[in-house]
C-alpha cells in the first residue's frame, strides 16, 4: 500500500507507514475494491486531523530565510566588488579625474575625496589641499618666496633648487634618502615610509613619494602616498600623479 504522504510502498494490511503516518484515514474506492476495511483514527491520535494538504503545507519551502541569505550574499558580493574596483582604479588611468584648484591641478583616481584633518608639517608652508581614499592620497603645500629668495631661485631647475637648499641628501625617520630628479620633469623627489594615522583608511603604515616643484614665486611640496604594503603595485601610478601636477603660482 502506498503512503499518500511520503510515497513509500508498504505491505498490504499495514496500518501505519514507516514514516509514522496512518495508511488508512477513511474508506476509498481503492480500499473498497481490495476488500480493505476503513480506518478511522482515534481522536487522541496525532494524525487524526492531518490531511494531505496540511502535510504539504508543512513541507513548504522556508522562503524568508532563503531570501535573507541571498540578500546577505549579494551584499557581501557588492562590498568586495566595490573594493576590487577601487583597487583597480588606482592603476587604471581611464578612471582618473583631474582636480583643478586655483593654485594647482593634478590627475588622480576618482575615489579621492577632499579632507580637512591634515595640517602642514612645515611652519613656513601653507597647506593647499589634502585628498584621501581607502588606498591612497596626496597633499599639496606651498612655500612662497621672500623677495631675496625670488632673486636667488627664480629660473632655477628643481635639481639646482634642491642643491641650493641643501636638500639633495636628507634623513627622515632615521632613513637617509636623496632627492632625485625626475627625467623630463621639473621636480625632484624622495621616497620613504612613515607611520601616519588618517592619511589613508587602509593602514597607518604609509609609503610616501615627496616631490618638490620650484616656480618663480614659490616652491610646492607634493606628497603622494599609499599603504606601505602596496608600494610595489602602486608606485608607478603615484609617479604618474606627480607627472600630471601643474603649479599655477
Amino acid at each position: 500500500m502506498k503512503c499518500i504522504y511520503c510515497g513509500r510502498e508498504n505491505p498490504e494490511g499495514e496500518t501505519f507507514c514507516e514514516c509514522g503516518r496512518p495508511l488508512r484515514l477513511g474508506s476509498s474506492p481503492t480500499m473498497a475494491a481490495s476488500g480493505g476495511s476503513a480506518y478511522t483514527p482515534s481522536p487522541d491520535s496525532p494524525f487524526a486531523a492531518q490531511t494531505l494538504d496540511s502535510v504539504k503545507r508543512k513541507r513548504s519551502v522556508p522562503w524568508v530565510p532563503i531570501i535573507l541569505l541571498i540578500a546577505v550574499l549579494i551584499g557581501v558580493g557588492v562590498f568586495f566588488m566595490l573594493r576590487w574596483l577601487a583597487a583597480k582604479h588606482i592603476t587604471d588611468e581611464s578612471s582618473w579625474k583631474t582636480i583643478d584648484e586655483p593654485s594647482f591641478s593634478i590627475t588622480v583616481p576618482s575615489e579621492m575625496e577632499k579632507g580637512e584633518m591634515l595640517t602642514s608639517n612645515m611652519s613656513s608652508a601653507d597647506l593647499l589641499g589634502f585628498y584621501t581614499s581607502r588606498l591612497a592620497g596626496f597633499d599639496v603645500s606651498i612655500h612662497r618666496y621672500t623677495d631675496p629668495e625670488k632673486e636667488m631661485y627664480s629660473g632655477v631647475t628643481a635639481e639646482q633648487f634642491a642643491e641650493a637648499q641643501k636638500m639633495r641628501t636628507t634623513t627622515i625617520n632615521g632613513q637617509k634618502i636623496e632627492f632625485k630628479p625626475r627625467p623630463g620633469k621639473n621636480y625632484v623627489f624622495i621616497e620613504y615610509n612613515s607611520h601616519h594615522p588618517n592619511y589613508i583608511k587602509k593602514s597607518d603604515e604609509v609609503w610616501y613619494i615627496e616631490a618638490m616643484f620650484p616656480t618663480k614665486n614659490a616652491y610646492y611640496l607634493v606628497d603622494v602616498y599609499c599603504a606601505q604594503e602596496d608600494k610595489d603595485e602602486y608606485r608607478e601610478s603615484l609617479m604618474k600623479w606627480l607627472d600630471s601636477f601643474v603649479p599655477k603660482l
